[in-house]
């Protein structure tokens, strides 16, 4: 019997792993599951530092190549991995998630400067109070209000300083819609049709520039689609990476 790959689910800024439970408990029976948890991490202010890091725990749990899913700023880690480390990755999942570098505009900058500005002077507990409804749709932010505070209340107290060091390895991540066009490997790429954090235009973008990459829509889900639309991120999910396995 081939050995199925294993999945390694990265998670985004400012939240951790938590946010995997579903889909990792979903594909659990079938697929060995790795879920890091770089959310207190102070030390790492570059994706490629945290992409070494991956490696490290990949190494050291002796992993094969894996399936990497990357959410946000999970998905730029797993892209590190794969230009760095190219026979670890077997194939991509880019969840509410880009090759494309942040946009060089005085309105990104300005973001990522307040951000920064809130993280310094209100404190992390005042951040994610903010920013996690923030990435759910207008639609979720009223549907989903208990799985909202419960998510808040989980990552409230993570350090501040991981938070800002996440901030600065992701405004200077750099542009690497080239390794997927050069890698050979599979990718998917799942966009949330109100995600404001990476809208669809930008996604759509991306798209022209990868033209083999699979594309799937979330009509109704902002920036964490996983848990907005829990049962259609599986089934974007679950046929992309038997198709890896029948390979």
């Amino acid at each position: 019997m081939i050995k199925r790959p294993t999945l390694v689910f990265l998670h985004g800024h400012p939240v951790s792993p938590v946010i995997w439970d579903f889909l990792a408990s979903a594909l659990s029976d079938d697929y060995a599951i790795v879920k890091p948890d770089f959310s207190r991490l102070t030390n790492h202010t570059s994706i490629d530092a945290y992409a070494d890091e991956l490696h490290g725990q990949l190494v050291s749990s002796e992993m094969g190549a894996c399936i990497m899913i990357g959410h946000s700023m999970g998905g730029y880690v797993a892209l590190a991995a794969a230009e760095k480390y190219p026979d670890r990755v077997k194939g991509i999942v880019l969840f509410n998630s880009t090759a494309l570098a942040d946009p060089d505009t005085d309105q990104q900058r300005q973001k990522r400067d307040d951000a920064k500005t809130m993280l310094e002077t209100e404190g992390g507990h005042a951040f994610v109070e903010k920013s996690i409804p923030a990435m759910f749709s207008e639609e979720h932010r009223h549907s989903l209000a208990n799985e909202i505070r419960q998510l808040v209340d989980a990552h409230k107290s993570l350090p501040e300083d991981a938070m800002l060091a996440g901030l600065q390895a992701i405004r200077t991540r750099p542009d690497r819609t080239a390794v997927l066009q050069n890698a050979g490997i599979p990718v998917l790429i799942i966009v949330g049709r109100e995600d404001k954090a990476i809208p669809i235009e930008r996604s759509n973008e991306l798209k022209q520039k990868l033209p083999n990459a699979e594309f799937v829509v979330l009509e109704e889900s902002g920036h964490l689609g996983m848990i907005e639309e829990p049962e259609k991120s599986l089934l974007a999910i679950k046929p992309f990476i038997e198709k890896i396995h029948a390979e």
